[in-house]
């Protein structure tokens, strides 16, 4: 053979090698149920009630604090955002749209107040209605300066009148 022959076959030579270094070791690998001893028999019984044992455990200690969770009241304007909040992240923006709207005439006050006004701008974006959802995230500016939320508002405001320039 030519040594040009030799360099061109060399790799797949290699892999040739590599394959069947794996078959023989595959082949000559034993399996623990080939040879099981008592010892084998004990770890598995050992391992099941220690496994066992954890799984009770973290069962107990996550009813425990699902029942922290529930004895504590959520407060009723929470409750309520969080609930429309499900329609919102369900993408049945209209409706999410009059649910925020009503959630505003009953709680004007709430802590939530500028979430609910932000993600009624955020449902008309989503729906292309562009002028109002600039329009809510002007109310969010306004009435919510010195939130993050005025900051985001503000962004999304800068690119909704983008891209109506490029259109």
């Amino acid at each position: 053979m030519e040594k040009g022959n030799v360099k061109r076959w060399l790799p797949y030579l290699i892999v040739a090698l590599v394959i069947v270094g794996i078959v023989i070791a595959i082949s000559v690998r034993r399996t623990p149920t080939e040879q099981p001893t008592e010892q084998a028999t004990t770890v598995e019984e050992t391992t099941t009630e220690v496994a066992e044992e954890v799984s009770t455990e973290i069962a107990e200690e996550e009813t425990e604090e699902v029942a922290e969770e529930t004895s504590e009241e959520v407060p009723e304007d929470q409750a309520e955002y969080d609930r429309i909040r499900e329609i919102y992240w369900e993408g049945d923006y209209e409706k999410a749209i009059e649910e925020y709207k009503a959630f505003l005439d009953k709680y004007p006050n709430s802590e939530w107040a500028d979430d609910a006004l932000y993600d009624i701008a955020s449902c008309y974006e989503y729906l292309g209605d562009n002028e109002k959802a600039i329009e809510y995230y002007q109310k969010v500016i306004d009435e919510y300066p010195d939130t993050d939320l005025a900051e985001s508002a503000q962004w999304s405001i800068d690119y909704l009148k983008g891209q109506e320039e490029g259109s």
